[in-house]
């Protein structure tokens, strides 16, 4: 057994003195190696160099063994017999370290940690009693917790508002210390590996330690609190403490590692937009509306005195705190009457923190955009200082800055995410798989290491097992082959398995253990004899017994006793007997039913709850409740009994169930305490009761589950994230908040978004998280100047695009397709599928008994007697369609044949669907609306013609050929229907006129049909078809539907004021639809009523048209003034949709959106399930609070003055509820709706924070914690629900893409998906000529200049400096830096001018063939145009925004710099490969925008101008209302919209304007904000990732561009050849990643490059081997070389072959000198020219071999190497 304990622990060694010598030993005798290496290659290179050259085989470095590395848990097979060794120094376990001086320590939860084995701090060795003491200390798990927890407490005292005692800080502080000295101790300081400050984690413990330290000893600092703030920095030490966290924060440091060309190119975007908005909008933001002074001072006036009023603020025009911005532009902002609009007064609006006046500002504000923060208030200011035209720029910073830099942000967080996911998945994987072999290795072990003799002796013990063991015994015996106990055994075949892997991995394990595995000689034990031999034995020793074996059987008895009577209640017959008839009753599906329908009604009584209820209502209420509670008591009390305790609660649901009904109950019981109203709250969890039913939801909660387990670590890295940025701001600015209390300049009160306690700094920090940081920054500004600045900015970059997009990825990585499958899979058969199926099943033997009742009926009149029916006997029809006998329908999952096999098969067809006999599919779709069926006749004779399909493709005609025989046999089309989306077959004539039935039954229609009348109309018929298919008549209508919108876009509020106009518009309205009738006239002749009405789009024309009509008819019978009409009139905005079905972009979009709307729809609903549970929550909460009392200025009142609701009106004050209320859900909704697209939502949580009890005055933060409702809303209800619409759009479009996906590329492996991408790049491309040089030799020299890189590189960083000058500007600059700059700039436009001269000399008429410089030009001409022009615009009065405009073309030449950045190439090229998409996308956004603009202007023409809305925000005229509705695309200010429209409404009052208003928004939000920008969104993730996939896997069309380029060197006439003697060189001067650097000879013979006639390369072959040298792929399939005709394409060898020849060569030459010397017999007079001869008899053999000069010259440059005359290989 010794010996076997010696084997099995080898692993671990004590480490000792000897160790120590033994690795000293290692590392002396690796060097002398080395040494001995060196001399040795020194050696060779005097060599002669005849010798033929061996490709050294270099073997790759060593690498650590990842599973042994630091602080990884050991290894499943090295677990066994750690135990023995913990805390104690062990010899290094990786194989890799064996030679440099570490050891390690295995820690009691088996971590691995890994110590230098030099002397810490140069005195304490390894064996030192110390250093031994502090390695203990160290790898316990004790040290960690105990440090953990220090540090949590230590949090907690940061968060406290007075800092705690001084002994308290130097408590932490002699922790730290004692912790950091312990480490030290252990490992050393820093000079060798695996010390102390090799550890980043320990830099910042260090550094914390040290200024503790400093602040306590050093007084003179102070107690500096910038310094002190670094103490929270701790917080982040439990990131390495805790294993989860350390893959969650990997992710996050490489996104930001990844981020690095994102952010480049962002910093570079905005910088633009910054510089654009500074030449634009410099100091247009200071324009005030000022009083007409002539009105008190009179017209005859002083300077002095105009400047003294003019700059009196008194005499601006201000509302609320804010002066209003006012702009000389057409379509800004005007002033009152009585005020005139003058530049440059005053302050920047905001506290002069928002402006353009130079670049800082204008780069926050471009920052401001791009995060969408608060943007609406900065587009206003702009728009009313210059004109809505400058919404351009918006537009552009949107489009660009926000909606595509901030996704491609979360696209890379996203990557990185998925990547690590997948890291740590598969580092599981082989964890469990490691440790399942471990575990078959010890079994087999056991197994084997028991002979016969061995189990007899150990027989006993055998027995008095315990019975577990006994039956684990038993499994294992069963797998290794079976016993005599299991007859059954289904394993026995695994025995050779077990063999063979004894034989395989596990002597690898311990080559030498016996025990292991018997060797070949020993006699060779069958498992399946010992364990028979065990079993006999232990028969056998039966008497032998011990008395305590028995015993030990009786306590089992008793517990199965006890668990069949208490869980499993299996007891008399006859309570079985009741237990199976309870059963019946519950478990079945109407009863599923009912408790379904209980639930929803249930959620409905609950959501009925409001304000100011009524007493009959509050009681119905309240008996629904009792009732509600009884019925679902009863359920589960019954599952209970049905089930038995056991079996019930295995089911998660019937848990939930449980417990819910447990709170019911308790409430009930509770009802009379106080405060225990909240326990209703838990009734709302019933809501989720659904989900067993609903599969979505069930899906979604699913989701929300499984990202709940990784969300758990990113929940504490966000935690930790906030909570240090909560405690820094409130360590560094809380003294400064104070200013707002002391200093009376400031004055106002302390704002409620504050730093001074750590709940409100908590709280600032979250709504930064969510994306709102401007407006807290201000206030931070105002009290402690620009250190806010990047506090604010880091916090924004950290929390909200970095941390926050790991949750969005987290939550897009559990969606996907998988998981919806996963949750269907899972679903056991649905209880209320199945009971909805019941009724079907029903309803549909009723329609088949009326049915045949009916035709029985009808037999009778006509001249058959009727036949009884029988199962077999054919069915009887009724026109076309056929009645189902009963019980032979499936409409389960809407087919109907499987019954209908056992039938008389002749009577119908086998693939006949449900739809087809009349019954309806699930979906409710008609198969004859969607594809083309054959014409069937039935037996009456009466057929039922089915036209064309609705897309028109033709019908088949094999009807024709049936024989009046078969009359009676239906003939169905076989197949399902499939939906005919694509190929579109257009016909060439028009359907039938009347349909055959017709025909049939009355046969004068058919002499009508032949008659001249009848040719005639099917002639016309013919005509009309002809017109509709010309491609004139769908552009005409087009046209007429543009200008029909065009013109109820001028429908606009001051169009009574123009009458022609009007007269106008209402003429050609009546022209549009006469020209609409028409159309829909001509279409129903030409295709025919069934063709028109089974197209959808033909059915929105249809109903748009009659609209008209209906509204033609009003207004000749003048009831134009009706309300009904009026909303009417209103729809005509939906025209434009009519244009959609005819635009190819936009139709593909819309179809890609109809097919998400049932997700959408899912998600949707869910949303609002879980909004209506903190619906209902906040109407509990927060029901009739939001009332206060108000003065004439609609200012609350203190509550000193007013308590509550009664003092309120006897004061003759007005008491008056918020617009967003909780008082019912409905207002709820919109409430919640508002706080999770974050507008409004402030004042709303103000509203909370104040509110007391209902009918009292609020007061300022009398239940802060409501905060927490809020915190828990946004994070549930914004963070998740939300981003599952991102979620399901994606989604949707990766099914599509698959659906879509080529037949091609799913047969080949992904080598050769790469491959084939990379090919398909190559074909796309050629060499190009280069530019030849010129003949003239001053412009050769400057063709030579420009063409050279250096040259490049001088212009960008001229480039660079311009921008630096661009960036200096600003406004109110000092006339001397003005001067400056305008000579600097002029010297500028010089050099770019030079540049591009030099250019245009240098490539001639080839400088324009080259895009980049076509740009170059065209800024140049037009900088050139602005100098020249602006002295000429100063002189003559011309519009100075027309000047800036020229100015911005300057920062084009910027632009240029994007040519050189490879990495933001890549970003751009995805960017470019999305335009095609995004534009789609766009068009359906801003038709979305039309028809709400054309809505908005109908509705709300006259609306108020408060609020949101003012003079140049409304929906008076229709660029108004677009503008307006471009903001709230973002959600941005809809809020104010909202307030502004309903502002007439009173406030207890029920008024449709609410109504209108809130239903306009919402659906304009929901389809613009969520669905259209989301399609946006996932575009670009889509396309990024697929670019991203691109660069890392296959080739980018740029590596193939720079491919091209450096080929035109060396083929300057593009003839596609080069000569193979520069193949060599041509491979070397390519760039990454197609390079082959020198010596590259063999690398190229590997290649195998074909070499063609006269000794050259082609282009594509070379390009072609690199590529597959660069994938690593050998087998891909063939692509197509689509060479071009005229190159010839002659292949003679390759380089391989070529070799081959060489090395044929040189064994000729040898034998050949051996032949001579043998003939001669004068060896030294050849010994002697020995070299020459190899080199010129090489020379002279390939000349013969090859006849080929070039060849020759390449030889003698290169060595070649040996091979067998028939080898493959070389190097």
């Amino acid at each position: 057994m010794d010996e076997e304990g010696v084997e099995e622990y080898r692993t671990f060694r004590p480490f000792t003195r000897d160790s120590l010598f033994n690795i000293e030993r290692r590392i002396a005798e690796e060097h002398a190696a080395k040494e001995a290496h060196k001399l040795k290659e020194a050696g060779d290179s005097d060599d002669s160099e005849d010798e033929i050259e061996e490709p050294s085989h270099h073997e790759p470095d060593p690498k650590p063994n990842p599973k042994l590395e630091a602080g990884r848990k050991l290894p499943p097979s090295m677990e066994e017999g750690a135990s023995k060794f913990v805390g104690r120094p062990i010899e290094d376990l990786d194989e890799y370290y064996h030679n440099q001086k570490t050891f390690c320590v295995i820690g009691r939860d088996k971590t691995i940690y890994r110590f230098n084995a030099t002397n810490a701090l140069f005195i304490l060795s390894p064996f030192n009693p110390i250093r031994r003491v502090a390695l203990y200390i160290l790898v316990h798990p004790l040290f960690s917790v105990v440090v953990m927890l220090t540090i949590i407490v230590n949090c907690v005292f940061m968060t406290m508002t007075e800092g705690p005692e001084e002994y308290v800080e130097q408590i932490f502080t002699g922790i730290y210390t004692f912790e950091a000295s312990t480490k030290i101790l252990a490992r050393g300081i820093i000079l060798t590996p695996f010390t102390y400050l090799r550890d980043p984690w320990n830099w910042l413990d260090f550094f914390v330690i040290s200024i503790a330290y400093l602040t306590m000893w050093i007084k003179v600092l102070g107690n500096l609190s910038a310094l002190r703030t670094f103490r929270v920095l701790r917080a982040l030490k439990t990131v390495a403490v805790i294993p989860g966290l350390k893959t969650i924060v990997g992710a996050l440091l490489e996104a930001v590692r990844r981020l690095r060309d994102v952010m480049i190119l962002t910093v570079f975007v905005l910088s633009i937009f910054a510089l654009v908005g500074m030449q634009l909008y410099s100091g247009g933001l200071r324009q005030k509306c000022v009083m007409n002074w002539t009105i008190e001072l009179g017209p005859n006036i002083t300077d002095e005195e105009w400047l003294a009023f003019v700059n009196d603020t008194d005499h601006w025009w201000k509302e609320g705190d804010d002066y209003i911005v006012c702009g000389n532009g057409s379509g800004a902002g005007g002033c009152k009457e009585n005020f005139t609009c003058l530049p440059d007064l005053g302050d920047n609006p905001n506290f002069g923190y928002t402006s353009f006046d130079n670049f800082g500002w204008a780069l926050l504000c471009a920052f401001r955009l791009m995060t969408q923060d608060a943007w609406e208030s900065l587009y206003k200011l702009v728009l009313r200082a210059e004109g809505s035209a400058h919404a351009m720029y918006f537009v552009l910073v949107i489009l660009l800055g926000s909606f595509y830099l901030v996704n491609l942000i979360l696209a890379i967080v996203a990557m990185s995410y998925d990547e690590q996911q997948k890291q740590d998945a598969a580092d599981a994987a082989d964890e469990a798989a490691e440790r399942m072999e471990e575990e078959e290795r010890r079994e087999i072990l056991s197994q084997m290491t028991k002979s016969p003799s061995d189990a007899s002796f150990k027989s006993d013990q055998y027995n008095s097992d315990k019975a577990e063991d006994k039956e684990r015994v038993s499994l294992t015996s069963d797998q290794s082959g079976g016993s005599h106990l299991h007859p059954n055994s289904k394993k026995r075949d695994s025995v050779s398995s077990l063999g063979s892997g004894c034989v395989g991995d596990k002597q690898k394990m311990s080559p030498t253990n016996t025990f292991l595995c018997p060797s070949p000689t020993a006699a060779n034990v069958d498992i399946k004899d010992v364990m028979v031999l065990k079993d006999l034995i232990d028969h056998a020793s039966g008497h032998r017994r011990s008395f305590m074996s028995v015993v030990s059987v009786q306590p089992e008895a008793v517990r199965d006793k006890l668990m069949n009577y208490l869980c499993l209640w299996n007891c008399s017959p006859n309570f079985k007997k009741l237990q199976y008839f309870v059963s019946l009753f519950i478990m079945d599906a109407f009863v599923d039913l009912f408790i379904t329908l209980c639930i929803v009604v249930n959620t409905g009584f609950m959501a009925l709850d409001h304000w100011d209820m009524n007493e009959e209502l509050k009681r119905v209420s309240e008996f629904a409740n009792l009732l509600f509670t009884g019925i679902f008591a009863a359920e589960a009390f019954l599952k209970i009994l049905a089930l038995s305790p056991i079996n019930y609660f295995k089911d998660n649901w019937n848990v939930f169930d449980s417990f819910i009904v447990l709170l019911s109950l308790m409430e009930l019981m509770l009802e009379a305490l106080p405060g225990l109203s909240v326990l209703r709250a838990f009734r709302l969890l019933r809501v989720f009761k659904l989900a067993k039913s609903w599969p979505t939801l069930n899906m979604l909660i699913a989701i929300v589950g499984r990202t709940m387990g990784a969300l758990g670590n990113l929940t504490i890295v966000l935690g930790i994230v906030v909570f240090i940025f909560a405690v820094m701001g409130q360590q560094l600015f809380r003294d400064s908040y104070q200013r707002y209390n002391n200093d009376s300049d400031i004055g106002g009160g302390m704002p409620r978004w504050n730093f001074d306690d750590f709940l409100h700094s908590f709280m600032i920090i979250f709504r930064v998280l969510c994306g709102e940081w401007i407006e807290s920054m201000w206030g931070c500004m105002r009290v402690a100047g620009y250190s806010c600045v990047p506090f604010f900015l880091l916090t924004m970059v950290i929390g909200n695009l970095v941390v926050l997009n790991l949750f969005l990825a987290l939550l897009l990585s559990s969606f996907g397709a998988e998981s919806l499958q996963r949750s269907e899979a899972d679903d056991e058969p649905n209880k209320l599928a199945e009971a909805v199926d019941r009724f079907k099943r029903f309803g549909a033997w009723v329609k088949v008994k009326i049915i045949v009742c009916l035709k029985v009926k009808l037999r009778r009149k006509t001249k058959r007697p009727v036949i009884a029916l029988s199962p077999s006997s054919s069915r009887p029809e009724l026109n076309g369609k056929e009645a189902l006998a009963d019980g032979q329908t499936v409409v389960g999952n809407g087919k109907a044949y499987e019954l209908h096999q056992t039938q008389d098969t002749e009577s119908l067809s086998p693939n006949k669907t449900d739809a087809e006999k009349g019954l309806d599919l699930p979906d409710g779709e008609k198969v004859g609306e969607t594809t083309a069926l054959l014409p069937r006749r039935s037996s009456e004779g009466s057929m039922n013609k089915d036209s064309k399909s609705m897309l028109g493709s033709e019908a088949s005609s094999s009807a024709s050929s049936l024989s009046e025989s078969e009359k009676d046999i239906k003939v169905e089309a076989d197949g399902e229907p499939e939906i005919n989306e694509v190929d579109i077959v257009y016909v060439k004539e028009p359907d039938d006129c009347l349909c055959k039935v017709c025909t049939r039954k009355f046969k004068c229609l058919t002499t009508i049909e032949e008659s001249k009348t009848g040719q005639l109309w099917w002639k016309f018929r013919c005509f009309m078809f002809r017109v509709t298919e010309h491609k004139y008549f769908e552009t005409f209508i087009i046209t007429m539907i543009l200008a029909s919108s065009s013109a109820l876009a001028l429908e606009d509020e001051y169009l009574s004021e123009r009458p022609i106009l009007k007269a106008i518009l209402m003429y050609l309205d009546k022209c549009f639809t006469a020209i609409f009738i028409l159309e829909m006239l001509v279409k129903w002749v030409a295709f025919g009523f069934k063709t028109y009405f089974t197209d959808a789009w033909c059915w929105l024309d249809f109903i748009i048209v009659s609209l008209s009509i209906v509204l033609l008819a009003a207004e000749s019978f003048n009831l134009g003034d009706l309300g009904a009409i009026k909303a009417l009139r209103t729809l005509r905005a939906l025209r434009p949709l009519r244009a959609v079905s005819r635009w190819e972009g936009m139709r593909v979009v819309v179809n890609a959106l109809i097919k998400a709307i049932p997700s959408i729809f899912n998600v949707l609903l869910v949303c609002l399930v879980f909004w209506l549970i903190f619906g209902i929550m906040g109407v509990q909460l927060f029901a009739g609070k939001f009332h206060k009392c108000v003065d004439e200025n609609n200012e609350r009142l203190n509550i000193s003055i007013v308590d509550h609701r009664n003092q309120c009106e006897s004061q003759n004050y007005t008491w008056t509820n918020s617009k967003i209320n909780f008082d019912n859900v409905i207002n709820a909704y919109l409430a919640l709706f508002q706080v999770a697209t974050y507008k409004g939502w402030i004042d709303i949580m103000n509203d909370a924070i104040d509110s007391r009890q209902p009918n009292q005055q609020p007061l300022y933060e009398d239940n802060r914690y409501m905060y927490m409702y809020f915190v828990l809303f946004i994070i549930f209800g914004s963070f998740f629900t939300l981003n599952l619409f991102i979620g399901v759009i994606i989604d949707n479009f990766n099914q599509q893409k698959k659906k879509q996906g080529g037949s091609l590329e799913m047969f080949m492996t992904d080598d050769q998906k790469k491959y084939y991408m990379a090919m398909k790049r190559m074909q796309s491309k050629s060499p190009q000529k280069s530019i030849p040089k010129p003949k003239l030799w001053i412009a050769g020299v400057i063709f030579e200049v420009t063409t050279n890189q250096m040259f490049d590189i001088g212009i960008m960083v001229v480039i660079l400096l311009n921008m630096i000058t661009m960036m200096i500007e600003h406004e109110g600059m000092i006339p001397e830096i003005d001067e400056a700059l305008k000579y600097i700039n002029i010297v500028f436009i010089a050099i770019f001018t030079l540049e591009c001269v030099l250019k245009i000399i240098g490539l001639r008429q080839f400088y324009f063939k080259i895009p980049w410089n076509v740009f170059d030009f065209v800024v140049v001409i037009l900088s050139i145009l602005a100098l020249s022009l602006a002295g000429f615009f100063e002189n003559f009065f011309v519009s100075p925004t027309l000047l800036r405009v020229i100015r911005v073309f300057r920062v084009g030449r910027v632009l240029r710099l994007v040519k050189s950045a490879k990495g933001i190439r890549t970003l751009l090229f995805s960017l470019a490969v999305s335009l095609p998409a995004l534009f789609n996308i766009g068009l359906l956004l801003a038709l979305v925008m039309f028809i709400y603009a054309i809505m908005g202007m109908n509705f709300f023409m006259k609306a108020e101008e408060e609020y949101g809305l003012d003079d140049a925000f409304n929906f008076k005229t229709f660029f108004r209302s677009f503008i307006l509705l471009f903001q709230m695309c973002t959600s941005a200010g809809w809020d104010g919209v909202l307030n502004g429209l309903i502002a007439r409404c009173k406030p207890n009052e029920s008024c449709a304007e609410y109504t209108i208003a809130t239903m306009y928004l919402v659906t304009y939000l929901v389809i613009s904000f969520l669905v259209v920008v989301n399609m946006y969104i996932a575009v670009i993730l889509e396309n990024f990732s697929q670019a991203t996939e691109d660069v890392q896997q296959g080739l980018t069309p740029d590596d193939f561009d720079m491919y091209y380029e450096k080929w035109e060197k060396y083929d300057p006439d593009a003839t596609q050849y080069i000569p193979l003697d520069m193949l060599s060189d041509f491979v070397d001067f390519l760039e990454e990643p197609l390079q082959l650097q020198k010596p590259n000879h063999f690398m190229l013979v590997k290649l195998d490059i074909p070499i063609c006639e006269g000794d050259m390369c082609f282009c594509r072959d070379i390009l072609d081997a690199l590529t597959k040298n660069f994938l690593g792929t050998t087998e891909t399939p063939d692509i197509p070389q689509q060479t071009e005709a005229e190159t010839e394409y002659v292949v003679v060898s390759s380089t391989l072959k070529r070799q081959k020849e060489h090395y044929a060569a040189k064994i000729i030459q040898k034998a050949y000198r051996t032949f001579r010397r043998k003939k001669h017999g004068s060896e030294d007079e050849y010994e002697d020219n020995d070299e020459d001869c190899v080199d010129n008899g090489d020379a002279e053999t390939v000349v013969v071999e090859t006849t080929s000069s070039h060849a020759s010259d390449t030889t003698e440059q290169q060595k070649t190497v040996e091979l067998h005359a028939d080898s493959d290989i070389v190097a």
